[in-house]
């Protein structure tokens, strides 16, 4: 009788087991990032102490996945397909619309984005509203304000004042020139503007946006329509903010298709002055750059007068309607985005808040890079919202690599564009 009670208990421990094992394993939450230099913000996930905490306290384990940036949105687009797809996608912020024309992201509940929408600065609201209050995912801290950077060493040396930065394009055309440089061949050895004319066509035209609606032209024409409108690239402002580019290479000599990512070449002084995510420069000048002195602007108006025009983008975090574990996908995006982690993150990687109330604390209140930020906020201009922006972005970034390869002419290569933008914003109507 003792010896058929025990084998039942026996019995009853070995079907039990599993069930206990199971209840006290950490539960996988996988998040999908951009590999490299692409975004200053995704390199923290490299940081075992990032997510230590909410780990800890939620038994959970966050997986973080580098991608390749140039094939990142087709893999999520593949992805989806084989309903095979990460928890949370930390997502270029002008992926989003083409993710939502195929309705891939869930949104966040109107309880939680209204209560964002209030406490954050008016920045990080304009990236954050789908509008009326729609949100889709969390703008990351450190958000990518596009600005001209200098190397104020390089000025001196080129006769010019370190703390005046070139302001008109015809200054600038005159300021990359004085700071080339080239070596007993006539070789360069250090542009004068750096540029970016390789990759996801995306971040081609995220690098140029500042010239082309510092002329006037517009990637849509009504930012904040889901469907319909039309691209505005191939107008006279279109063609002049590639033609500058297209000069300084062939009349001036000035750039080179020859160099790093701007921000590379800048950050290893082959190149004086670059436009990109001033935050990239801020994060990573300490370590690749300890002695480069440098400051920061907006980019050059076309004459006297103009006004100047720049990229207000941002990386979200979002959750696609396919993850696995929405639940815990929420909660630790929540967790990362409350004022409370927005402080610490911000304060521990030299990044600029997101909360009204964190701007208003030490050391954002006096720190000399945030506060340049404020110069530079009122005149960044959001990415169209529009479910056919996607297509208008690739065929823009497309024309752009054809005119400074010489495979194009501006006229012909801006045309096609123009043509492919409209059927991407006819298409998203359907």
């Amino acid at each position: 009788m003792r010896r058929s009670r025990v084998l039942a208990i026996t019995l009853a421990l070995l079907f039990l087991t599993p069930a206990v094992v199971l209840a006290g394993a950490a539960k996988k939450i996988t998040l999908w990032y951009p590999a490299g230099d692409i975004t200053a913000g995704a390199a923290h996930f490299g940081d075992k102490a990032l997510f230590a905490e909410f780990e800890t306290k939620n038994n959970v384990k966050v997986d973080a996945v580098a991608l390749d940036y140039d094939t990142m949105q087709q893999k999520i687009f593949a992805a989806a397909a084989g309903k095979n797809i990460a928890d949370i996608l930390f997502i270029d912020d002008s992926w989003a619309p083409g993710f939502l024309k195929e309705e891939m992201l869930e949104p966040v509940a109107d309880a939680k984005a209204k209560a964002w929408l209030a406490a954050v600065s008016p920045e990080i609201r304009t990236l954050s509203d789908y509008g009326k209050g729609r949100m889709w995912g969390y703008v990351q801290y450190g958000i990518d304000v596009y600005g001209l950077t200098w190397n104020k060493d390089q000025f001196r040396e080129a006769g010019l004042d370190p703390e005046k930065p070139p302001k008109t394009w015809d200054e600038f055309r005159d300021y990359a020139k004085k700071l080339t440089k080239r070596d007993a061949q006539g070789n360069i050895t250090r542009v004068g503007y750096a540029i970016r004319h390789v990759g996801q066509p995306h971040g081609v035209v995220h690098k140029h946006f500042w010239a082309i609606y510092g002329a006037g032209a517009k990637l849509v024409d009504d930012h904040y329509a889901l469907r319909g409108g039309k691209t505005m690239i191939n107008t006279p402002g279109g063609k002049a903010a590639l033609q500058l580019v297209l000069d300084m290479l062939d009349a001036d000599k000035s750039t080179s298709l020859n160099f790093p990512d701007p921000r590379a070449a800048f950050l290893k002084g082959i190149a004086a002055m670059q436009i990109s995510e001033t935050v990239s420069i801020r994060a990573r000048q300490p370590k690749e750059a300890p002695d480069l002195k440098w400051g920061m602007a907006l980019p050059p108006v076309p004459k006297a007068g103009d006004k100047p025009a720049t990229n207000l983008g941002g990386w979200l975090y979002t959750v696609p309607k396919l993850s696995k574990n929405k639940a815990e996908a929420w909660k630790l995006i929540e967790w990362l985005n409350s004022p409370e982690k927005d402080y610490e993150l911000c304060k521990k990687y030299n990044a600029s808040p997101r909360y009204t109330a964190n701007w208003d604390k030490e050391p954002f209140k006096s720190d000399p890079y945030n506060q340049g930020l404020k110069q530079l906020y009122p005149y960044g201009i959001k990415l169209p919202i529009n479910l056919g922006f996607n297509g208008v972005m690739d065929a823009t970034g497309a024309a752009i690599q054809k005119v400074w390869h010489h495979e194009a002419s501006v006229d012909a290569a801006l045309a096609e564009a123009e043509r492919l933008g409209n059927k991407s914003l006819a298409d998203a109507t359907k």
